[in-house]
């Protein structure tokens, strides 16, 4: 084994998600590649189920996985939700103080261990330590992976804030359980065969923080938000740290005011961002409206939670694309980009913040709950090679005459002035104006200022990251994902290549302007084409299937889709891969002794 899945679970209360930071930030901080997810209800407290599953690795991996080889229990509810995440063969610990014996046809084929993990917690310092309990105890059964020491430190680091007295409790917790693991269970389990090299040093942190410290490297030095699930840990993080370069962070009464101070922020020369969710990016539109018809850069961040109105607040969805593409009234130009993980929120926060100051739109940044709260290991960052772009300035030295803000320019972009600059005095109107700022409604006049903004983005398009592809490019079949999907799509790819499918992946980052080329490459000679969403309406596939009629009419698209508020696996991606290539009575494989391309219907 190089690689371990635990899953802990329990009630909203028990300290299950505390329990797993600790564990994921342990594990990374020994030097191990760590994936994780969390799943908790939106009460504080009642019946809700919690859980949070990691992945311990010795390399960088796509997903947190999907069947777990260990699951803590803390209660008989969570046995009973949790269980089918479990492995055959795997190991499920219980607290025998809350769970009684356990048969049926669930746990035939599974290891049980039960182990009065209250009462040990009762013992060595309160029932609410039961939660260092149960890592003590995992740290035990792995005890020849060396992160003991590692554990403790991150105990203390956890509850620093508190007394001496409740950080050591958590630690005889700890150590309590972890001695039980190592001296008093009767073992039968293939723990012992876990071996996983260390791979260095490297950063861990949540998409959430990712896209708080890419902003804050882009040079974002203003920040306006409301608080919202999933969100709200982008402005937590931005309260802390932009002060300490000179910037400010303002929450305000609302989303309404959030977006419109970031708009104030950026028509004064500052990068600014708010972030929101769902609810709160409705409100939104018609401001980012505004920095569109006054050409006003702003990068907006939506972390997507499942819809509609409150919906699901604390668990993901991709149900935003059509409102990032088309919400606002009107036609304007803007820029949406999504991240595929944690290390590419970082990058393309960084891009946002770059497209939006060259191009003078709104950047709409769609992460969404999967991606922005779990926790994963990134590479360590060379600031050095990130490119940094800033807005076009008007320079009064070079044009001594009237300033024309909206000059009509060839790319569309004309330079932009800072309030208080000799001779760049402008109105930023939401109205439609003259190059020179008047409002207006002359016909001629309207049509050439449409355009001027939509050239912003025929001139954009060419400096696109690309969409990335995966597999081989004689492949029949294709598959499209996009942000949080696509680490599920890419181990599927993999799976589906092990059992002879012959398959290409192609993750856009950019999807809106979508620009045609990449698209033209990918899908020229696809016979099949598979679009991975979470949504129930198949927002990307929409998109595709009108941009594809005039690039190659013969393609069967299909959808897997997934719209339950539960992240997507690779298993659950290639079962349905698998089903599509079944149904359409199709066989693209490799061939066994060659890797001739065979075919046949």
């Amino acid at each position: 084994m190089n690689e371990l899945i635990v899953r802990i679970a329990g009630t909203a209360g028990q300290g299950v998600i505390s329990s797993g930071d600790i564990f994921s930030l342990a594990a990374a901080r020994s030097g191990y590649y760590v994936t994780t997810y969390r799943s908790f209800p939106s009460e504080i407290r009642g019946e809700g189920q919690c859980a949070f599953q990691l992945r311990i690795s010795q390399e960088k991996t796509y997903t947190v996985g999907h069947f777990s080889d260990v699951l803590v229990a803390f209660n008989q509810k969570a046995v009973d939700v949790n269980v089918k995440h479990l492995k055959s063969g795997g190991i499920l610990l219980v607290d025998s103080d809350e769970v009684g014996e356990l048969s049926g046809e669930s746990f035939m084929e599974i290891i049980k261990y039960y182990v009065p993990i209250t009462t040990i917690a009762k013992d060595v310092a309160s029932v609410k330590a039961k939660n260092m309990v149960s890592i003590g105890l995992i740290a035990g059964l792995i005890s020849q992976i060396p992160m003991k020491e590692q554990f403790k430190n991150d105990i203390r680091r956890r509850y620093a804030k508190y007394s001496e007295e409740i950080i050591d409790s958590n630690i005889k917790a700890f150590e309590a359980g972890y001695e039980y693991a190592s001296s008093k269970l009767e073992r039968h389990d293939n723990l012992n065969n876990i071996s996983m090299s260390k791979s260095g040093e490297k950063l861990i942190m949540s998409g959430n923080e990712a896209i708080a410290l890419g902003a804050l490297v882009a040079g974002c030095r203003f920040y306006s938000g409301y608080p919202i699930t999933p969100a709200t840990e982008i402005m937590e993080w931005l309260a802390r740290e932009l002060p300490k370069v000179g910037g400010v962070m303002l929450q305000c009464e609302d989303e309404i005011a959030s977006v419109t101070a970031a708009i104030g922020a950026s028509y004064g020369g500052t990068k600014a961002m708010t972030a929101t969710s769902g609810p709160g990016f409705s409100l939104m539109s018609e401001a980012i409206g505004l920095a569109t018809m006054s050409e006003i850069p702003l990068v907006v961040v939506d972390v997507q939670r499942g819809g509609p109105s409150t919906g699901l607040p604390t668990k993901s969805e991709q149900s935003d694309l059509n409102m990032a593409i088309y919400g606002t009234h009107g036609e304007g130009p803007k820029i949406v980009l999504a991240p595929m993980d944690v290390q590419d929120c970082f990058i393309q926060t960084i891009n946002a913040f770059n497209y939006a100051e060259q191009y003078q739109v709104p950047v709409i940044l769609l992460s969404d709950a999967a991606v922005g709260q779990r926790r994963e290991c990134v590479d360590l960052i060379n600031f050095d090679s990130l490119k940094i772009v800033n807005r076009l300035k008007h320079d009064r030295t070079k044009d001594a005459g009237l300033y024309v803000r909206y000059r009509n320019t060839k790319s569309g972009i004309s330079p932009i002035a800072t309030p208080g600059d000799e001779g760049g005095a402008y109105v930023a109107t939401g109205l439609e104006h003259t190059e020179l700022c008047n409002p207006t409604s002359d016909p001629e006049i309207r049509k050439m200022m449409v355009e001027k903004r939509f050239r912003k983005l025929e001139t954009a398009t060419h400096e696109f990251i690309s969409a990335k592809k995966y597999g081989p490019d004689d492949a029949k079949i294709g598959i499209i994902s996009w942000g949080s999907t696509t680490g599920a799509v890419l181990e599927a790819v993999d799976m589906a290549k092990d059992s002879g499918y012959k398959i290409q992946a192609l993750y856009p980052r950019t999807l809106y302007p979508l620009p045609q080329e990449w698209l033209q490459d990918f899908l020229a000679d696809k016979e099949i084409v598979i679009v991975v969403e979470h949504n129930y309406t198949a927002q990307l596939l929409h998109t595709l299937v009108y941009r594809c009629n005039s690039i190659n009419k013969d393609i069967k698209f299909f959808e897997i889709l997934k719209y339950d508020g539960s992240i997507l696996s690779a298993r659950e991606v290639y079962d349905r891969i698998d089903k599509i290539i079944r149904q359409q009575s199709l066989r693209y494989t490799f061939s066994n002794d060659t890797t001739e391309h065979q075919y046949k219907f």
